[in-house]
């Protein structure tokens, strides 16, 4: 069995995609609440936002800290993963909470786009069968 090296950068596109459910969980969870207000069980004790975090501090911080990108996409990163958590820790269920955790998110997404374009400099891409490809091999 031949085994496949993961594609460079799918750490950084995982990392994007979570932070996208985060965005859609932070925008869509206030019309399900005014649609539904039988989920009111949500309201107190709720550590959806705490799980959550916990899941994007390691892999942000492992994904941003690795590679020769240079320190602006991890300096964007800890700056986005710091809004989340001070709107988790201080300002949980205001609105404060989903404005700061909105601008996060955004934040951590920006960055790993930004750590996967400087790894890809200088050489080209394709398309092929199996997705994306690099025609040069990456130090990662």
């Amino acid at each position: 069995m031949i085994r496949r090296k993961p594609p460079p950068g799918w750490l950084d596109w995982m990392a994007v995609a979570m932070s996208g459910l985060c965005l859609v969980h932070c925008l869509a969870l206030p019309l399900l609440l005014v649609s539904l207000p039988a989920l009111g069980v949500l309201a107190n004790g709720d550590k959806t936002h705490w799980v959550l975090l916990a899941l994007a501090l390691p892999v942000s911080l492992w994904a941003l800290g690795r590679g020769r990108a240079g320190p602006l996409p991890l300096l964007i990163g800890a700056t986005g993963l710091g809004l989340m958590t001070l709107a988790v820790a201080m300002f949980e269920g205001r609105a404060a909470d989903r404005w700061l955790t909105v601008a996060g998110v955004l934040l951590v997404a920006v960055a790993h786009v930004v750590r996967w374009r400087r790894g890809h400099r200088g050489h080209g891409h394709r398309l092929d069968a199996g997705g994306l490809a690099c025609d040069a091999a990456h130090p990662e």
